[in-house]
């Protein structure tokens, strides 16, 4: 029977430490651990009176037995000077009988015995007797072929859009570190995890891992792409867990989207987390997340803030940000003379002290695909120029890699819209159009010429590349494709070129938001006008909501200086391109009255339309009973808004309101997932319309509500662990940085640890 592990996913390092914790749990005895520097012959010793024992572990990359003998050879000084009463000898290699005589031999010294002698065989002997050391060294078992397949035939290929190669290469370069202990400790007690930081930084490789010890423990792994995947997903009899990646969006905050959205993000949140069978792991940009938190009390809510993670680059340490390099390097295919080109000198040592370090730069610095071309001898002096000039990882691939027509459906690509604000792939069938339209505004390709094979050629030429392609989707591989395109559009040629190519009014949208509002007047303006004819003009399809709309369009108007677009829009009527919303409304009458837009030609009289439209939609002939949100929808849209309307308007609306609430009924969610939230849910939305009439319509259904409640759940015994667990978490980490800061990593420490990959 084989042997379940070869060791090979683990570094030397991390090897170490399995061994110290194996020998540990075998002698029942506590060991000493020293860092990753000199072990001057130790890799662990339990002290005792009578004589200390040593344990010494051997572990290099593709090393041979004739390798191992003169690794114990040079041991054999050690093991003299430190005349300990027991010596551990371990290593990954298979060993004979024969071979550990051997070993016993070369190792000369009363302290050795050949039971002592653990090769791969008694090592995983070992191990499967004690399952909690295998189940600690998480690397171990996580990175292993049997576990492996087990994730690929799960969700979370989905989830990283990774072949089987990529996903083992992710697991076996992760260097476990404080931040996945603490997380898993806020995910097991909170239910949700938001993990936030700056690009590049490991958000998405630490939900990748939690996300697959829950999945090889059993719990079915689900990638959602919105919220309401999560719902729909969401099985009470199934152990689940949920990974949103990048949910509040890839590069920016899209307002519009986080305010229609965010209750329910908060309440789906509230569901997991009083469901012991669930888990919901969260990333974000941590930029993005603070400007969620100025504009969303949902997102700013005590639950979100006590189960944040936050990975912040300032928090790793010099010995581990060493680990991460070393890791890269260790299991890394670059050809071997670039890696000691690389070993020597001060170059590790300036890497791993270099302000702009982070771990996507060595990652993508130690891919042998990306780095093939790159001389050996140069490949030191193009790390550093990396890590230099970070923002040009994809300059040279865009420039010189891929043909102008790659790169115009990358452009595309960037400013198409997506169905949902934190959807992370664009349908091929909104991208085909805009990418069709601007081939052939950029001169790549005459009119004439165009094949609908153009698109499937091309897209073919990225994939893999700059873009995965999963169905009718496509996706860029990596956030820093975007990071990297963002500056590449910013080009006031590139804007004016592909502004009157897009297709639909989302894209619209999306493009004028994408714009830096640090762009030239110039380049804005003529951006603008191509967006507004490509709108009025009938060019663009889809529906955006009304508030929306109105917007981007005031801003095009005032960016491309022309009044006269809204003659045009007067008369060639855009109703065909959104949706009303009644409850953003008056806010929008306030921009057409008095505030951004009253200057406008006809903005006074739209308004005067609008407030018509609300007034109709309480309107006293209404037929059927209103729904409760909307009503309260539309009162906290009129509670923040100047807008006053008529005594009829809000005897119509007060009308509705008591119709609404009087229709809730507490038999209806009997069998909802969630009954506590959805009551929570009906008191906010009273507690709305109750801020905008002058006296209580709701206070019978109120009362009943809140006794339910107090029934349910103790929200106040809830609240007070929120807090307890919040003010632990600060603790702990504090400590960490405190231990962190008493545990130099010297010069010496560093060079040390590279030296096993010397040859």
């Amino acid at each position: 029977m084989s042997d379940r592990y070869d060791f090979a996913n683990l570094s030397p390092v991390e090897f170490e430490s399995l061994c110290v914790d194996l020998v540990a749990a075998v002698t029942g005895l506590g060991f000493e651990r020293f860092s990753e520097g000199a072990d001057r012959g130790i890799d662990g010793r339990h002290s005792r009176a009578d004589g200390d024992i040593i344990l010494q572990a051997k572990h290099y990359k593709n090393s041979s037995w004739t390798d191992l003998q003169k690794a114990a050879t040079a041991e054999k000084k050690n093991l003299l000077k430190l005349n300990p009463k027991t010596y551990y000898f371990l290593t990954s290699q298979p060993l004979t009988p024969g071979r550990k005589d051997i070993l016993v031999s070369i190792l000369d010294h009363q302290s050795v015995t050949a039971s002592n002698i653990w090769g791969r065989a008694e090592l995983n002997g070992y191990l499967a007797d004690y399952s909690k050391v295998e189940r600690k060294n998480i690397k171990l078992w996580l990175s292993s072929a049997a576990v492996l397949d087990r994730l690929l035939t799960s969700d979370i290929a989905v989830f990283t859009e990774a072949t089987y190669d990529e996903i083992e290469r992710i697991l076996k370069v992760y260097v476990a570190n404080p931040s996945l202990g603490k997380s898993a400790e806020i995910l097991k007690a909170t239910h949700c995890l938001i993990v936030s930081g700056p690009p590049g930084v490991g958000k998405t490789t630490l939900a990748q891992v939690l996300a697959a010890e829950y999945s090889d423990d059993g719990w079915e792994l689900v990638s959602i792409t919105s919220i309401d995947d999560g719902f729909r997903a969401f099985r009470r009899e199934s152990q689940q867990v949920f990974v949103f990646d990048d949910f509040l969006g890839k590069i920016r905050l899209d307002p519009a989207s986080l305010a229609r959205d965010e209750n329910r993000i908060v309440r789906f949140m509230s569901m997991v987390h009083r469901d012991k069978a669930k888990r919901f792991i969260l990333t974000t940009r941590s930029y993005i997340l603070q400007a969620a938190r100025v504009l969303s009390e949902s997102i700013d809510d005590t639950k979100v803030e006590v189960s944040e993670m936050v990975l912040d680059l300032s928090n790793y340490t010099r010995e581990l940000k060493a680990r991460i390099l070393y890791n890269h390097l260790y299991h890394s295919e670059i050809d071997e003379a670039a890696i000691q080109a690389l070993l020597h000198g001060s170059t590790i040592r300036e890497i791993v002290d270099h302000p702009n370090y982070m771990p996507r730069i060595i990652h993508w610095m130690t891919d042998e695909l990306r780095q093939r071309d790159v001389p050996s001898t140069e490949y030191p002096q193009a790390f550093l120029e990396t890590l230099r000039s970070p923002n040009k990882i994809w300059d040279k691939a865009f420039r010189h890699h891929i043909s102008k027509k790659a790169q115009v459906l990358l452009f595309c690509m960037y400013f198409a819209d997506q169905e949902r604000f934190a959807g992370p792939s664009v349908k091929l069938d909104i991208l085909r159009p805009f990418f069709e339209r601007a081939i052939v505004k950029f001169g790549v390709l005459p009119k004439e010429d165009l094949r609908t094979s153009v698109f499937e050629d091309t897209l073919r030429e990225v994939k893999s590349s700059f873009v995965l392609i999963n169905e009718s989707r496509a996706n860029f591989i990596n956030p820093s494709v975007q990071d990297y395109l963002s500056r590449e559009t910013a080009d006031p040629t590139v804007l004016s070129t592909l502004a009157p190519c897009v297709s639909t009014i989302n894209g619209a949208v999306t493009l004028w938001k994408k714009i830096d509002t640090k762009a030239s007047g110039e380049t804005r303006a003529v951006a603008a006008k191509a967006l507004l004819d490509a709108i009025i003009g009938g060019e663009v399809t889809g529906h955006v909501f009304l508030h929306d709309f109105a917007k981007a369009v005031g801003e095009l108007i005032m960016a491309a200086g022309d009044l006269s677009y809204c003659e045009r829009l007067r008369r060639e009527s855009a109703r065909r391109l959104f949706w009303i919303s009644e409850g953003r409304l008056p806010l929008l009458i306030d921009e057409l009255d008095g505030g951004t837009y009253h200057h406008l030609p006809y903005a006074k009289a739209f308004g005067r339309y609008l407030r018509l439209e609300i007034y109709r939609f309480v309107s006293s002939e209404r037929e059927e009973v209103m729904d409760l949100q909307d009503l309260a929808d539309l009162a906290s849209g009129l509670a923040s808004a100047r807008l006053q309307m008529s005594e009829q308007f809000y005897r119509n609306f007060e009308e509705a309101a008591e119709e609404a609430i009087d229709a809730i009924s507490l038999s209806s969610i009997a069998d909802h997932d969630d009954p506590v939230q959805v009551i929570e849910d009906w008191l906010d939305e009273i507690e709305k319309i109750e801020n905008l009439v002058p006296k209580s319509i709701g206070y019978w259904k109120r009362d009943e509500l809140e006794d339910r409640i107090t029934t349910l759940y103790h929200l106040r015994d809830e609240r007070g662990r929120y807090q307890e667990l919040r003010h632990a978490r600060l603790e702990t980490e504090s400590l960490d940085h405190r231990q962190a800061s008493e545990r130099p990593f010297s010069n010496a420490d560093i060079d040390s640890m590279f030296s096993s990959l010397k040859k």
